[in-house]
Order: C-alpha cells, then sequence, then structure tokens
C-alpha cells in the first residue's frame, strides 16, 4: 500500500483537508484496486468508484447477474435409511463409521418403499456471481500538474465524488445509484465552460488471472473450471445510445444494459462501444440494467427505464435518490467523542490502526479514534440500504459489489453464518425494511422446504438446507440449523415491530414449520431421556476422538450445542407465537413438551461451554466460528440472570478461542464483539473493535476475510454488518425483557450519543452519555404498552401510549 502512495505523489499535489462531513469516506488519492475503489448501490445496481484523474473506471454490478446450470433437485427417502443408521453408529460411540458412512453404503432391502421426486422450481449446481462490466472514462494527460484532489462517499447523501484542480479549473464528478429511477447516474462538471472533453469505453473481465491474489482454496481445478463468458454484444443505438448485452456464462442469466450521454454544450461523437465528447460544459451519464432472471425481455426493461430517467435534469434525480435514501439513513445518528484523527483522510485513520501507532506521551485509557467507529457504524447502514431493498434479493457474500469472474467462495449464499450476519443490524440499527428483502425471499420458498422435510426427514414442517438466487437447492444437508435460523430473523422482525398481521401471514408461519420439524426430527438419546437432533455438525468445527492417535478431525455427532440452541429458540417463539394469535392449542404443546425435554448445556474440563454434546478435543480450538455460544448471541437464552453458570461457561469459550488466536477474519471479531457485549463485556469488545480496524478493515472500510495463508486478504460483507450490530449492542440491549441503557461501553467512549436505535418492544432509543455516565434518555413508544428500562443495577417501569416520548435523565428520573 506504501508504494501506491510514493507513486502517486508526484502526479498530484495533495492537501491535507479538514473532514467538513463527519459521515465522509475520503481520500487523498485514487483508488489503485478494486478493494480501494468506494461503492455506491441501489439494492440492484452496485458500482464501485476508482476516482483516477486520467482515466475513471466504474466497475458495475447487477444482483441477478449469476452462472447457474440449473439441475433440477431430486428428494429422496434414501436418506431416511442414511439417517437412522448414523444415530445408531453415533449412539454405540462409532463416530467414524457415522462420518464416513454414505446412502450408496446402505443396505436397502430391493422391496423397501422408495419415494423419489424431483421437486419443482428447485435446482442445484454451482452459482456464481458475476461482474455487469466496467466502464471507463478516458480524460487524457495534462500538462499541467493536478492539486486539490479529494475522492469521497459522502454516506449522509450516498453521493460518490471526486474533485480536484488542474490549472484555474476545478473538476467534479458524481455517482449515485438511485433506487427511486433504477439507474445508476454519473455527473461531470467544470468551474469553467468547454473544459470537459473525454472518450468513453466498456469492457468485461474474460479471465480470472488477475484475481489469484484474492484466491486459497478455489485455486486448481476450479480456476480451471470457469468458462468465458460470451462476448458482449454492443449495440450503438443513436449519437447518444447505445447498449451492452451478454451473458454471466454459457450457463447463466443473460442481461442487458443501456447508456445514454447527455452533454451541455461542446459535442459529442459516437464510438464503438462509447462516446466521444469535446468541450462540453457539463455531461451527464445514464446507466440502467436488467436481466432474464426478472424480466421476460429485459432488452426492453432497461430500455424503458433508460428512457425514463433520462428524461428528468440531474439535479431532480439527485434530489429524489437522497429524499429516498433519508427515510431510511436518517432514522439514526450517531456520535462519538471527536479528536485530531477525525480531520484525518479515512485511509490514514485506518492505517493508525493497521500499524499501531501509539504515543507513549498519552495517557493508556485516552481514546485512539473513537469517532471512526461512528463512521464505521453509519457506513455499514450504507451499505444495507445499498445492498437490500424491497424488490431485491438479499445480499451475498460480497453485497451486490464484484469485479472477479470468481469471487472468493463464488460470491455465494452461505447458510451457516453469512446470510444471516448480513442483517444482524437491521432492526436495531432502524432499517427493518432492508430485513424484509430477506424474510420475503425465503417465504415464497416454504413450499419447496417442506416438500424436502417430507420426502427427505420423513417429517413434517419444513427443512430449508441451503440457498441460491433461485430459493433452496439442497434436499439433504448435514447443517439443519439454516431453517431455525430465519425463522429467529422472523421473530426478531416482530419483536421489534409488534406487527401483528406480520406475526399472522409471515412469521408464525415460517416459524411453525421450522418448530414442526424439530418435533419430529428430534429424537431421544439412549439412557440420558433427553431429546437431540442430528446426524449433524458444529459449522464449521471438528472435533478428534481422545483414543485416535492420528487425531483425524471428525463432523457429525448428535446434539451440537448450536442446534440445541436454535431449536429451543425456534420452540419458544411458536409458543409465544401461538398464544399472541391464540392459535393452535393442540400445537402448542407439542412445541413446549419438545423444548422443556432439549439436552442441557454441558460445561466441559476446561470451563467452557462444550460445543457437542461430548466434551471432544477440539481440532481448532481457535475456530473462526462460534457456533456454540448461538444462545448468547445472536440468540437470547444465555444470559447471567437465567443462568449464571452457563453465562460463565460461554464467557469461558470466547476466552479460550482468543486464547488460541480466534477471530482472525472479520466477521469472526464481529461476532465476538457481540458476544463480548452480551456478556458486558466493554473492555473485551473494545479490544476486538480494534483488532477489526487493526487486521482485517481495508481503507475504504471493507471488512476482509485472509486468504492464501494470511498473505492476502478479500472483501465480506457480513464483517461490517455483524461489527455494527456489536456496537450497537454495546450501547444498549433489549433481549431480556427490558432496554438495558450502556450495557458494554467502554471506560474511553467518554462521551457520545446514538439516537433512533430500535428495541425490542417498538421503541426507539436516544441515549446520550457524558464523563462515562449516562446523562439521559429518551423513549418513543410506537405501539404503546409496558417499557422497562435499566441503567447500572437501577430498573424502572412505565406505561406508554403508542405515539408518545418519554424522557428520563442519567437516574432515570
Amino acid at each position: 500500500m506504501k508504494a501506491r502512495f510514493i507513486i502517486l505523489l508526484p502526479l498530484i499535489s495533495f492537501q491535507l483537508f479538514a473532514q467538513e462531513n463527519n459521515f465522509d469516506l475520503w481520500y487523498r488519492f485514487p483508488a489503485q484496486e478494486w478493494e480501494e475503489a468506494l461503492p455506491v448501490g441501489n439494492g440492484r445496481l452496485g458500482g464501485m468508484i476508482f476516482g483516477t484523474i486520467e482515466h475513471e473506471r466504474i466497475s458495475l454490478n447487477e444482483e441477478t447477474i449469476w452462472s447457474f446450470p440449473f439441475k433440477p433437485v431430486t428428494a429422496t427417502s434414501k436418506t431416511r435409511n442414511l439417517i437412522k443408521k448414523q444415530r445408531e453408529l453415533i449412539f454405540e460411540g462409532k463416530y467414524k463409521e457415522a462420518d464416513e458412512l454414505k446412502v450408496q453404503d446402505l443396505d436397502i432391502p430391493k422391496n423397501a418403499k422408495i419415494i423419489e421426486e424431483q421437486i419443482e422450481g428447485m435446482y442445484t449446481g454451482r452459482s456464481i456471481y458475476k461482474p455487469l462490466a466496467d466502464l471507463y472514462l478516458h480524460f487524457g494527460s495534462t500538462e499541467s500538474i493536478p492539486y486539490d484532489y479529494r475522492r469521497d462517499l459522502d454516506i449522509e447523501n450516498a453521493v460518490a465524488s471526486v474533485t480536484y484542480k488542474i490549472d484555474d479549473v476545478t473538476y467534479r464528478r458524481e455517482v449515485i445509484a438511485s433506487y427511486p429511477d433504477q439507474a445508476i447516474v454519473v455527473r461531470l462538471t467544470a468551474s469553467k465552460p468547454g473544459k470537459i472533453s473525454f472518450s468513453s469505453k466498456m469492457t468485461r473481465r474474460v479471465d480470472v488471472k488477475d484475481d489469484m491474489y484474492r484466491y486459497d482454496a478455489e485455486l486448481g481445478a476450479k480456476v480451471e473450471s470457469i468458462k468465458t463468458p460470451p462476448a458482449p454484444i454492443i449495440k450503438v443505438l443513436g449519437d447518444d445510445h447505445f447498449s451492452f448485452s451478454g451473458k454471466a456464462d454459457p450457463e447463466g442469466v443473460s442481461y442487458v444494459a443501456h447508456f445514454k450521454l447527455v452533454n451541455e454544450g461542446g459535442k459529442k461523437i459516437p464510438t464503438v462501444g462509447g462516446f466521444k465528447v469535446e468541450n462540453a460544459d457539463a455531461v451527464t451519464i445514464f446507466i440502467t440494467a436488467a436481466t432474464d432472471y426478472n424480466y421476460e425481455e429485459p432488452n426492453l426493461a432497461a430500455a424503458q427505464q433508460l428512457e425514463k430517467v433520462s428524461s428528468y435534469l440531474y439535479g431532480e434525480i439527485k434530489k429524489r435518490h437522497i429524499a429516498d435514501y433519508h427515510k431510511l439513513y436518517k432514522r439514526v445518528y450517531i456520535e462519538l467523542e471527536k479528536s485530531r484523527n477525525s480531520t484525518m483522510s479515512t485511509d490514514r485513520r485506518v492505517t493508525a490502526f493497521q500499524l499501531g501507532i501509539k504515543d507513549s506521551r498519552v495517557a493508556p485509557d485516552t481514546p485512539r479514534d473513537n469517532d471512526l467507529y461512528a463512521l464505521y457504524f453509519q457506513y455499514s447502514r450504507y451499505l444495507m440500504i445499498a445492498s437490500s431493498r424491497k424488490g431485491t434479493l438479499p445480499p451475498a457474500l460480497q453485497g451486490i459489489w464484484n469485479d472477479s469472474l470468481l469471487p472468493p467462495w463464488f460470491g455465494h449464499y452461505t447458510s451457516d453464518i453469512n446470510i444471516e450476519m448480513n442483517y444482524w443490524p437491521a432492526e436495531v440499527g432502524n432499517l427493518s425494511e432492508c430485513h424484509n428483502v430477506l424474510l420475503d425471499f425465503v417465504f415464497q420458498h416454504i413450499d419447496k422446504a417442506k416438500k424436502v422435510a417430507e420426502i427427505s426427514y420423513g417429517t413434517r414442517g419444513m427443512a430449508f438446507n441451503s440457498m441460491s438466487p433461485w430459493g433452496p437447492r439442497a434436499t439433504y444437508s448435514k447443517w439443519n440449523g439454516f431453517t431455525g435460523w430465519l425463522a429467529q430473523h422472523f421473530w426478531e422482525h416482530y419483536a421489534y415491530t409488534l406487527d401483528n398481521e406480520f406475526l399472522e401471514n409471515k412469521a408464525y408461519p415460517f416459524i411453525k414449520e421450522a418448530a414442526l420439524f424439530y418435533v419430529d426430527h428430534l429424537v431421544e438419546y439412549p439412557e440420558r431421556g433427553y431429546l437431540v437432533s442430528g446426524p449433524e455438525y458444529s459449522p464449521e468445527n471438528k472435533y478428534y476422538l481422545k483414543e485416535d492417535p492420528t487425531k483425524e478431525g471428525r463432523h457429525i455427532s448428535m446434539g451440537t450445542t448450536m442446534s440445541r440452541a436454535i431449536a429451543y429458540e425456534v420452540l419458544s417463539n411458536a409458543v409465544k407465537a401461538s398464544e399472541i394469535l391464540e392459535v393452535d392449542k393442540d400445537l402448542r404443546k407439542e412445541f413446549i413438551v419438545a423444548r422443556d425435554n432439549l439436552s442441557p448445556y454441558q460445561i466441559g474440563k476446561h470451563g467452557q461451554l462444550q460445543e457437542w454434546l461430548e466434551d471432544f478435543e477440539e481440532v481448532y480450538p481457535g475456530h473462526r466460528h462460534l457456533s456454540h455460544l448461538y444462545g448468547l448471541f445472536p440468540g437470547s437464552e444465555i444470559t447471567k440472570e437465567n443462568n449464571p453458570e452457563i453465562f460463565e461457561a460461554a464467557r469461558k469459550s470466547v476466552e479460550r478461542r482468543l486464547e488460541h488466536n480466534g477471530g482472525w477474519t472479520g466477521w469472526s471479531r464481529a461476532w465476538i464483539i457481540g458476544l463480548a457485549a452480551r456478556l458486558q463485556d466493554g473492555e473485551m469488545a473494545r479490544e476486538q473493535l480494534e483488532l477489526l480496524l487493526e487486521r482485517t478493515t481495508l481503507h475504504n472500510l471493507f471488512d476482509t476475510h485472509p486468504r492464501r495463508g494470511g498473505n492476502t486478504t478479500c472483501f465480506q460483507i457480513e464483517g461490517n454488518m455483524g461489527a455494527t450490530a456489536g456496537i450497537a449492542e454495546m450501547l444498549m440491549q433489549s433481549h431480556e425483557g427490558f432496554i438495558h441503557l450502556l450495557p458494554a461501553k467502554p471506560k474511553n467512549w467518554r462521551k457520545g450519543r446514538i439516537t433512533g436505535l430500535r428495541a425490542r418492544g417498538a421503541f426507539e432509543v436516544d441515549v446520550n452519555w457524558d464523563n462515562g455516565v449516562l446523562k439521559g434518555v429518551n423513549i418513543l413508544s410506537k405501539k404503546g404498552g409496558l417499557c422497562k428500562l435499566k441503567y447500572a443495577d437501577k430498573i424502572i417501569e412505565f406505561e406508554t401510549d403508542s405515539g408518545k416520548e418519554y424522557s428520563f435523565n442519567g437516574k432515570l428520573q
């Protein structure tokens, strides 16, 4: 990274700008790599802005451009036999045999009734998220040295910009991704007329060689398997309009993008695959795109969108864009103590963390850069709004941003952390509408998941085992917790909103099917009397048996701690929902019996909460996943008041992970921040937040996952979302039936305020503190009802009316 700065310095005379807006990401130099560019998005269309003076590159995405072979999925009842036999082996202590057993190894009688059925609309195969294109704007070099350069992402208004001066002319570029107008719009201006000249060119990746620095496990055969996508077709449709169309790859989605240029002054000359503009006063470029994922005629859809948006002036589009964005973004405001670092460019602030820059003359408890945490918090909310809007797909591993034909882990959806963590800050961060994107997507596939449960497992309810952009894609899995984890998201949306219509029509129907699966899938552990699920693995750790001299890692067992925690939560929520709606009295009894007979949590030889029912030896005691701590966070079963012994065992598990270098990925570190907050350990949470910035945060604040043995890194968006949820948990919690104020505030967060956080019970909470202590709190009740507040050792409760606000001082008076 340093080398890049040195190369650029002779070209541009940079000045250290004071940061005018607290919620800007800004830089004194252009992006050299994709991971340094700045993201814009409207939920469906995404762009990464590089900001080079001589040429601008905008890396474009459309969220439905995926390669996919569309292989039909066949469910088979043979998996029931596999489950039965594996259970028998595990109960006999034959874990190795159970782990290695496959359906084809089974001795199934020839006269046995076997059900095999292709599930309509359900497909499997390797789905890969693909880029749309790169738009290049070539401005050329100048004799004079550019100066006063600034690259900026204003997350208050969702506008990316680049400004610089050449001689006495100020040049400015703005890029917005408008949700109301379903377009990306680029605006080029200069402070003097006739100064804008450039040519444009569209291009698209054809191989993955340039991306090798991101990879590790994907090297070799997977790289070789990537097919060269069909060459895009460029059609000149007028002197100001062209289209760019193609396919994700030979097996995949077809797309069409339309580009239109409107110049003010000067002249434009159409070229193959772009435009040439000479001596214009200002230029606006409109970009729309559509695919056959959503449209029977994507070309017509993109053309109509372009015709509509290009009929407006840029000022109108920008005003409408900002107004729409503010409806979501402006709900929450956070301010933490500023320092001199607050005026520095974002890259320098992050670098200060990464280099461990400290001054021995400063007291150890002096805040490093608390204001950067506030920026990070709001940036993650920006990313959620930019990647998750009504009518779009849920964001995947990289949200909606990707420039590679082979993104890490194919850029797809992973069901044992990524999908769920992406939405951890949605409700508490007052972005419920964004959360609905996930809930609406999975809800429409209930019937497919019910068919999977019926055929593959022989149960009622549903089994939603994994996910692609087309819905569930696996008929059997050793990880059955995805369905229940999704059910938690439905309950959380209700808990934060108290939307009874949603509870009746969506949340309870989904939770009920998840609960029914557990009722039927749970089995009594011989001679122990409690219920366990399985066979299953604990994502994604392995254990080994003491008696195995090879210490070979094994996956499956019965009754993993995570599955037990999810089952308890699903069954409990099904009970509560049925009581609220006054339905399914008899089913409720089944839910209660199953829940009350689940296996107890186990404490192991290290004093830790066991990850498995048995106190196995861990292959990776510092594993990145913290699955067995689900009940502490994001779940809510494990609290100090409910079960102090298990609470302390959970604390020991967190400490043990950290002692063995756990949390080494960004999203894992983010999870630990949330866990530390639930442990009410503000210092641990602060330490982990600092490490997140030091080790797994890029200069554009993207979260990362180490690759190639720790020698490089790649972007994963869930770490941003998880860390932001953790910051919210540090300042306010509501999972225990009361609103807990500043439960895990670090000592050196001496002063600050946050407004608009959502609490369960449909409350909005404003909190401010000074000199480390609460100064005031304001509660807005959205639905009325009883509100309980806790600060330090004091709890108060009061009745509220819908729409009214209630204010208290630092003593809750």
